[in-house]
């Protein structure tokens, strides 16, 4: 699902708005232009009507006037037809005096008329619009009554007159009005009213729509912004991991993952997506395929993963299928645990117990062997100084009396080695400790041609720990680096803070062939050595102490950047700093 950008989202709802509200508006005004425009043109016919009447009834005037001349009062007359028109209202004649002196309804002559406009003429013609008593509404039009033009009033005026009968009205200054019947003006007004009517009910529909498009929008809007929220969140899970993680899909293909499992398994993002995890594992040997096919977890498999021909890891693979409520499966989760640290901690376990046992043997042996030691040195010394120094007896007891001694001190290490140590932590000036260390192992470096350099962060407050085990650890580091240089070359020891202010780092680095790779990872072991005269213990008792202060000890040879040498780095983890 994509997620629409919600300044794009509402520019798109507005522009629909927008015209939605000009189409309304054009409607709007539409209607109402169409209801003025079919009002005015109800009027204007009903006008047109109503002049046309008026002009009949002049016209009629004018063919009856041998008739009036004749005493026959023919306008009466046509009052009285032209009113039973079905348009017509009412039709009179109103004198100058403003007495009706014709009527449509008989009745209602010799009345006063109640309406007398003013005229600016004689095509004058006033209208009004009027509600009868009986609710009907009348378009009244009045005009001055003129049947005769100029040149007929001369040549009436120059007659005889009318010929003796009944009597004749004066219709010089008369005015007519007329009353027309607005029936078909009110049906066309009730059709406009319908139509504006469905008009209103189109408009509220559509406004209607607009509002429902404008929630179905924001809603649109809120679920994408959950949704998107839920993928982020859910993305800054899996991505805080301490597991590398990875999904699949029924193929095989990756789809997700995160930088925790890009890292174990050495491949770069670029190359990630859609790569197939066939090339990767084996799914039959780690029992993916079944996880695919038949939904089967994976649970805690240890695999070796070889990410080139030199470099293997060892890993706990989980795999569990990725399934809805119905059971339907869209491929697997695959986790993946770096098992580096653990393996460590077992081989360490193992080695612990193997000490454990060695140093209750050798505690036994040198038991055993320390007292006939004694005695045997202590006559060793006696026979010796029973002889004079020159003579081959002396000689023979000296070097007894030496070997024991060698004897003794490699059973000494052999118990201290087998021996808990017992931590006793003290504030300690490092710088104190190196000085004294390289003070010990100076005049046999100087024997040698071996310079001593010392590079100490100024910056290292006094520390806690056992300065007398670090003492022996830094004192067997130095001993090794001038015994592994037959004549001449360079010893540094350097110290710093570990980053974070929780341990320091000491290193002890030399000039010398260095070491074989492949034996690096046994010289820690007990009485491993590669000289002649060594006991195997040293390293032992190095890594023994670092641990003892929870850290470690390392070994790199040769060095980074360098052709030769070998470089011991001690981690004192566990000490607090202190001013």
């Amino acid at each position: 699902m994509t997620i629409v950008p919600r300044r794009r989202l509402y520019l798109t709802a507005c522009s629909i708005l927008l015209v939605a509200l000009l189409l309304l508006v054009f409607i709007s005004v539409s209607t109402y232009r169409n209801l003025d425009r079919e009002r005015d043109a109800a009027k204007q016919t009903v006008h047109r009507q109503a002049l046309t009447l008026i002009n009949a009834l002049e016209a009629g005037a004018r063919a009856g006037m041998m008739m009036q001349m004749a005493g026959i009062d023919a306008i009466g007359n046509l009052v009285h037809e032209i009113g039973r028109s079905g348009d017509v209202n009412y039709l009179y004649l109103v004198d100058a005096a403003g007495v009706v002196v014709h009527h449509a309804i008989p009745s209602l002559e010799g009345t006063r008329a109640l309406w007398r406009p003013e005229f600016n003429g004689l095509e004058d013609v006033r209208t009004r619009v009027r509600r009868l008593p009986d609710g009907i509404h009348v378009y009244e039009v009045a005009k001055p009554f003129t049947p005769f033009n100029r040149h007929l009033d001369a040549t009436f005026s120059s007659g005889s007159g009318p010929a003796p009968g009944p009597p004749v009205h004066d219709h010089s200054r008369a005015t007519v009005y007329l009353g027309m019947t607005l029936a078909a003006f009110e049906a066309t007004r009730q059709a406009d009213l319908q139509h504006a009517m469905i008009m209103g009910g189109i408009v509220m529909a559509l406004g209607g729509g607009i509002i429902y498009f404008f929630i179905v929008i924001r809603s649109y809007y809120l679920l994408s912004r959950t949704l998107q929220e839920t993928r982020d969140y859910t993305r800054q899970v899996i991505a805080s991991m301490a597991h590398g993680v990875l999904s699949i899909d029924p193929h095989g293909r990756v789809v997700s993952w995160n930088q925790q499992a890009l890292a174990l398994l050495g491949i770069a993002p670029t190359s990630i997506d859609h790569t197939d995890l066939q090339t990767v594992f084996d799914f039959e040997e780690t029992g993916i395929a079944r996880t695919l096919d038949a939904g089967i977890p994976v649970l805690n498999r240890e695999v070796r993963y070889h990410r080139n021909r030199a470099d293997w890891l060892p890993l706990l693979l989980t795999v569990t299928p990725i399934q809805d409520e119905a059971g339907s499966r869209s491929g697997a989760v695959v986790v993946l645990r770096d098992m580096r640290a653990i393996k460590r901690l077992e081989e360490r376990v193992r080695r612990a117990e193997r000490l454990a046992a060695v140093g209750r043997l050798a505690a036994g042996v040198a038991h055993e062997i320390r007292n006939p030691l004694s005695s045997i040195r202590g006559f060793a010394y006696l026979l010796g100084r029973g002889r004079a120094k020159d003579t081959p007896e002396r000689e023979y007891a000296d070097v007894m009396v030496r070997e024991i001694d060698r004897i003794n001190h490699v059973v000494t290490d052999l118990l201290n080695f087998s021996r808990p140590m017992t931590l006793e932590p003290e504030p300690t000036n490092l710088f104190d400790l190196v000085d004294h260390v390289v003070s010990l192992v100076s005049a046999d470096a100087k024997s040698h041609g071996i310079a001593i350099r010392i590079a100490i962060d100024p910056g290292i407050p006094r520390v806690s720990l056992d300065p007398n085990q670090i003492t022996q650890a830094l004192l067997n580091l130095m001993l090794n680096a001038v015994n592994a240089m037959e004549t001449g070359g360079s010893v540094a020891i350097e110290a710093c803070m570990v980053p974070g202010g929780q341990g320091v780092e000491i290193r002890v680095e030399d000039s010398g062939p260095g070491i074989d790779p492949d034996v690096q990872e046994k010289i820690f072991e007990p009485f491993y050595t590669s000289r002649e005269r060594g006991t195997g213990l040293g390293l032992a008792i190095v890594r023994k102490i670092a641990e003892n202060h929870d850290g470690g000890v390392e070994v790199e040879s040769p060095p980074a950047g360098k052709a030769s040498g070998t470089r011991f780095t001690l981690f004192l983890r566990n000490m607090e700093a202190n001013p």
